[in-house]
C-alpha cells in the first residue's frame, strides 16, 4: 500500500490531506476543497512587504506572495476577499499561476532587494510550492523561505514542506 508520503509533491493533490480538513477531494481533477481551490496556484499579490516583524522584513522588507483561498473561513478574517469565496461561488480575488511562473515571483523578489521569500497562506498548495521552489533554486534563489500561516497545516502536509522551510512564522489570532 502506497502512504501519503510515497506519492510526488503533486499528487498530494489527488487525496487533498494538505489541511486538518481532510477533505481528500481531487484537485488535480478541478475538484474544489474546504480553501475553494483547484490545484491551479491563485495569489492575490507579491512585493515587498515591511509589515512583519523588524527581524523578518529585513532592510528592503520581506518578499511577500499571498496565496489566494484558505481552509479555515474565519469569521474575523482580515485578508477575507483574499482567502475565501463568495456567496455564489465567485473565486476570492488572485491570478492564476503556473510553477514556472510562481518561481519566475519568487526570483523577482529576490531581484528587488527582499530579505526572504516570504509565503503567506500557502497550505492548500504546498506541492505547487515545493515544485516552484525547486525550480527557483535551480535558477539562482538563494533567499531564505518562511512559512507564514495560521498553523492549520496536518501533518503530511508540514512533512512536505518542511524541507523547504527555514524559518516559521505562524500567525496565531485565536484559540478556543
Amino acid at each position: 500500500m502506497t502512504t501519503f508520503f510515497e506519492y510526488s509533491a503533486t499528487e498530494a493533490y489527488q487525496h487533498c490531506r494538505l489541511c486538518p480538513n481532510y477533505c481528500e477531494v481531487d484537485r488535480l481533477a478541478g475538484e474544489r476543497g474546504r480553501c475553494g481551490e483547484t490545484s491551479t496556484v491563485r495569489i492575490a499579490w507579491s512585493g515587498l512587504h515591511k509589515g512583519e516583524e523588524p527581524p523578518v522584513t529585513g532592510e528592503h522588507g520581506s518578499g511577500m506572495i499571498f496565496f489566494s483561498g484558505c481552509p479555515l473561513h474565519c469569521a474575523y478574517c482580515q485578508n477575507h476577499q483574499i482567502s475565501n469565496r463568495g456567496e455564489q461561488g465567485s473565486a476570492a480575488l488572485g491570478i492564476e499561476l503556473s510553477i514556472a511562473e510562481l518561481a519566475q515571483v519568487m526570483l523577482g523578489l529576490q531581484e528587488m532587494g527582499a530579505a526572504n521569500i516570504n509565503m503567506v497562506t500557502g497550505t492548500h498548495f504546498i506541492p505547487s510550492i515545493i515544485e516552484a521552489l525547486k525550480l527557483a533554486r535551480k535558477e539562482g534563489l538563494t533567499l531564505d523561505v518562511v512559512w507564514n500561516s495560521s498553523g492549520f497545516e496536518s501533518i503530511e502536509g508540514l512533512k512536505l514542506i518542511d524541507p523547504y522551510i527555514d524559518l516559521y512564522l505562524i500567525d496565531v489570532k485565536t484559540l478556543d
